[in-house]
């Protein structure tokens, strides 16, 4: 958050954070503040936008495959079902469900920056500790402080009776974010901006239709590479095949003199010839197909 402030007090631009890697039933949770959606230009068909902690405003997509309308309640997912320590899943309220926009912002869920930092373990809630509560919960005890030890039941539903419990225990300037999505003023802004990130020990500045275009042309490279390997490959294949048929023609002389002197004429022997090659070329187009269907399947299952 200290890096999201700097770039806000430099006031050269639109800057909104965003806090990732949790999700609900499989569907990314966004972190974010309002601004976000005015800049992406998101409309809400129902409901509000998550106004306090524990909120959750979903996509379009996300709604209609989940059946889930404002009002209803969604589970975030467990990061590590092993890890005694992690976090507990949070129960989200939802406050409203966007209009189709047919961005990536259908399929994803939106909660503020304070719910982002609750799912992910930095604050959470519970009971208040005081002189009364159960010696059972209490790891030490001063004057001044109160410690709870981990029997302590976290809440994992932020409701009326409960947000005032909620709290972090790291200053505010201190709590993570994964990025910052940042809208310059003007192209002045753009290149100070750029010049300042550029090269920074610790952040990485990246211009999305940039990094989009570095990698459609690498792409495409990689594509002319194959291709002329391919022709190449072809080409090379045709002249082995070539040398393959002369020399079996040269070998065989004695083969095809004995069947014309057993009276086969001269184009039987060519149609026993150019039968025994077509039989050859099937079984190979059929083994070579094989190994493509089969090649593709593996590919495919590697890269998804």
């Amino acid at each position: 958050m200290r890096d999201y402030q700097n770039l806000r007090h430099e006031n050269r631009g639109l800057a909104i954070p965003l806090n990732l890697g949790f999700s609900a039933k499989d569907y990314p949770i966004v972190g974010t503040i309002p601004e976000y959606f005015k800049s992406r230009n998101l409309k809400l068909e129902s409901g509000t936008l998550p106004l306090r902690n524990g909120e959750v405003t979903i996509g379009n997509s996300c709604a209609q495959k989940l059946g889930l309308n404002q009002g209803d309640f969604i589970l975030t997912d467990q990061v590590n079902l092993y890890d005694l320590s992690a976090s507990y899943p949070i129960k989200l309220k939802i406050s409203g469900v966007l209009e189709n926009s047919k961005t990536a912002d259908d399929e994803a869920l939106f909660v503020n920056l304070q719910s982002s930092w609750i799912i992910e373990g930095i604050g959470h809630g519970h009971i208040k500790l005081d002189k009364k509560t159960s010696k059972e919960n209490v790891l030490s005890s001063t004057d001044s402080s109160i410690t709870a030890n981990a029997s302590l039941e976290n809440y994992i539903e932020i409701n009326n009776l409960n947000i005032d419990q909620f709290h972090f225990h790291e200053e505010k300037q201190n709590l993570p974010i994964s990025s910052v999505l940042l809208f310059p003023n003007n192209f002045k802004d753009k290149t100070i901006l750029k010049g300042n990130y550029n090269n920074h020990l610790t952040l990485q500045s990246l211009i999305p239709t940039e990094i989009a275009d570095e990698i459609i042309n690498v792409i495409f490279k990689m594509k002319k590479l194959l291709n002329a390997s391919f022709i190449l490959s072809g080409i090379a294949a045709a002249l082995f095949l070539i040398s393959l048929l002369l020399i079996s023609l040269q070998l065989r002389k004695k083969e095809f003199k004995t069947l014309h002197l057993i009276g086969c004429d001269r184009l039987t022997v060519i149609f026993l010839y150019f039968g025994e090659l077509m039989t050859l070329i099937v079984i190979s187009l059929l083994l070579s197909a094989t190994c493509a269907v089969t090649l593709k399947s593996l590919l495919v299952g590697l890269i998804v």
